[in-house]
């Protein structure tokens, strides 16, 4: 466990529980919007870091959520929690995870990730905050699983709970993203024309044969990533849309990976394990990369190995989507 002493600046305090807060990009719209005691839980050490670096006022507590007691998080924070926000994991329902085609039951309720919904939804009917929402993804909603997360909602004592699904390009980021979010405030997010690729990553320093020649301040986060000649070979032969890299989901299957990005189109989705080809320049995108079509902000600092890195910003929250859902929080409690 580590703890971070809590700021306290402005004439309303609210307390922040971030469950599975991974880097922190769901925090990011939370802790500019409501100023008081954060406190953000991870089994993982290396996104905690992250969190830390970024948000030094806040409390950090490495914990596994599934044993987690509500008394432990009012110890902590000094009281129950006005807000909750929570990212419990959804590997079962990817795509590439054969168990993906199992009922919800079989998955909900199962011995995998996709059962610390229940935590989830445990600590929120403990805690009774003023507010909270839970981000998944929309197969959540397929085979049984509304009617699953409604029971679960109403066993916890929660019967105001409400289904949201947010497509974040179509609010201003740059890179699609479908997702649920299950709260008690009805999310209205403003809806704004999202940048293309190149306008997102374009004034980025080039790190081609240009770069060389050219002095630009360093960017966090903005380093060559280093792949091995036979995949170099491969990823220049990658036209537009096209993967270089592919991987099977079944005996007759196949999803595309390492896909070069079209140059004036939205970015498809950033996800933790995929990794994305520049649009012009024959490499991977970086991390910063990664982050912007995420619509995170230079100044945020991932810390870790590379790989934990890109993870961290593809299994996160878009930041521009956090900070639109806190202000419909804000307009709720207030």
């Amino acid at each position: 466990m580590a703890y971070l002493d809590s700021y306290n600046v402005g004439l309303i305090m609210y307390k922040v529980l971030d469950l599975f807060c991974g880097a922190g990009g769901f925090s990011h719209g939370f802790a500019s919007t409501f100023k008081g005691t954060h406190l953000a839980v991870d089994t993982d050490p290396l996104p905690l870091s992250t969190y830390s670096k970024n948000y030094p006022d806040a409390k950090v507590l490495q914990s596994d959520i599934g044993t987690l007691h509500s008394d432990d998080i009012i110890e902590i924070m000094g009281g129950p929690p006005d807000i909750i926000v929570a990212s419990p994991p959804c590997e079962e329902y990817s795509i590439a995870n054969p168990d993906s085609r199992s009922s919800a039951t079989e998955r909900i309720y199962g011995t995998g990730t996709a059962r610390l919904l229940l935590d989830t939804i445990r600590l929120i009917g403990d805690l009774s905050p003023r507010a909270y929402v839970v981000e998944n993804v929309a197969a959540l909603l397929q085979s049984g699983g509304k009617t699953i997360a409604q029971r679960e909602f109403h066993r916890a004592g929660v019967d105001d709970m409400r289904f949201n699904l947010i497509r974040s390009h179509r609010h201003g980021n740059p890179s699609k993203r479908l997702r649920l979010f299950m709260s008690n405030v009805e999310l209205k997010l403003s809806r704004k024309k999202a940048p293309t690729v190149m306008e997102a990553i374009g004034d980025l320093p080039s790190l081609g044969i240009d770069g060389l020649f050219e002095y630009n301040e360093p960017v966090p986060n903005h380093e060559y990533p280093v792949v091995s000649e036979d995949r170099m070979k491969k990823i220049r032969k990658t036209s537009w849309g096209r993967g270089a890299r592919h991987f099977r989901i079944s005996k007759t299957k196949a999803l595309p990976n390492w896909v070069r990005l079209f140059p004036d189109m939205i970015s498809t989705s950033i996800i933790g394990l995929s990794r994305y080809i520049h649009p012009f320049e024959d490499r991977l995108l970086t991390v910063r990369e990664h982050a912007r079509l995420m619509s995170y902000p230079d100044d945020f600092i991932f810390l870790g190995h590379i790989d934990s890195q890109y993870n961290q910003v593809g299994e996160s929250v878009p930041p521009l989507i956090a900070q639109l859902i806190a202000e419909e929080v804000k307009s709720y409690i207030e």
